[in-house]
């Protein structure tokens, strides 16, 4: 069946084309009541859908972009906005924010609402789920730039970390220090996040890489609310990890609380190197090893991407931008060779 069109609704109505699209935008000026009455029930009956991304690049520009991400407590997140926000404000653009828990139904939501609203444009961190109205957006030059992810069958420029070097540098620091049993805890990979999944395959590419057995009870994949709870799980075995590679700033958040209820002792019994050099890991006692993202690079390079996108939206062929990771080398991994 296909959608009702702009005619349809002036032809049920019995009135001009031009008529209804002045409806739409709200220019009631010279329209009766009862001509508005008409319109608005021709369009329910119809279940006519204006075309919001073809009425919102006809227009004028609004100077205004959002950032629609997946959380707020992410340190990432935050340093990310603020280099986008500092620099798009430079350019005389307003960023307006959203977060959508990672949940498909308030992305598309949100990128809605803020197309209807005519913004010029929009950063986001893309789920899978979705593919299909990114596909659409990207098919009209709607100026769009993922960040942190990508969607391998959607044609629009991502920068994000490159994930599985980040995973190699954190997974050979402690295999170089003589770790064996080596867990991951990462969030849920059911989403099919690309950032979870890849570190996950960086390490799984990384033991193997090394000859190392991968022991499926060391992969904590869960909710941040289970992370105590699998943790005191896991180490409860006969032989435990005895180093723990943690994918997030907020895993490490997690395990730094869940370690205060045990009688482990970081850089002793349990060794850790987490992906995100958040300013906490460097004030721990001991330190923490991390693996640093270049965050505010990857906020800047999104953001000069979607401001040239909304100055020609069809200008260059997308790309994926990946940026290079850094480890930062402190003391919460035990050199078991040392002892041995």
């Amino acid at each position: 069946m296909t959608k009702p069109t702009i005619q349809d609704v002036a032809d049920y109505v019995g009135v001009s084309k031009s008529t209804v699209s002045q409806y739409l935008n709200h220019h009631y000026n010279f329209m009766s009541p009862a001509t508005r009455k008409k319109i608005a029930a021709a369009i329910k009956t119809l279940d006519y859908q204006p075309n919001q991304v073809a009425k919102s690049l006809k227009q004028k520009r609004t100077k205004i972009i959002a950032i629609v991400c997946a959380s707020l407590s992410s340190r990432f997140s935050i340093q990310l906005i603020s280099a986008v926000e500092g620099y798009c404000q430079k350019q005389g653009y307003t960023v307006v924010i959203a977060r959508t828990h990672d949940d498909p139904a308030t992305e598309k939501q949100l990128i809605t609402s803020f197309i209807n609203r005519q913004i010029d444009g929009i950063i986001v961190f893309p789920t899978k789920q979705n593919t299909a109205y990114y596909q659409e957006l990207a098919q009209r030059d709607f100026p769009i730039v993922f960040v942190d992810r990508y969607l391998p069958d959607v044609s629009i420029d991502s920068v994000l970390l490159d994930n599985p070097l980040a995973a190699q540098l954190a997974v050979e620091e402690l295999i170089n220090r003589g770790h064996q049993r080596i867990g991951i805890v990462t969030l849920p990979l059911g989403d099919q996040i690309t950032t979870r999944q890849e570190r996950l395959q960086g390490y799984l590419d990384t033991l193997a890489a090394h000859e190392l057995p991968v022991i499926k009870t060391n992969i904590i994949s869960c909710e941040r609310s289970e992370v105590a709870a699998r943790l005191t799980r896991l180490f409860a075995v006969k032989k435990p990890p005895t180093a723990l590679f943690l994918t997030n700033d907020m895993l490490l958040e997690d395990t730094l609380n869940w370690v205060r209820t045990t009688s482990l002792h970081v850089g002793e019994e349990l060794s850790l190197v987490c992906l995100d050099d958040v300013s906490f890991a460097r004030f721990y006692e001991p330190p923490i090893t991390t693996v640093a993202q270049p965050v505010t690079e990857i906020g800047l390079t999104a953001a000069t991407l979607l401001l040239a996108k909304i100055q020609a939206p069809a200008s260059a062929a997308p790309a994926i931008i990946r940026k290079q990771p850094q480890l930062h080398v402190r003391e919460s991994v035990r050199d078991l060779n040392a002892t041995t």
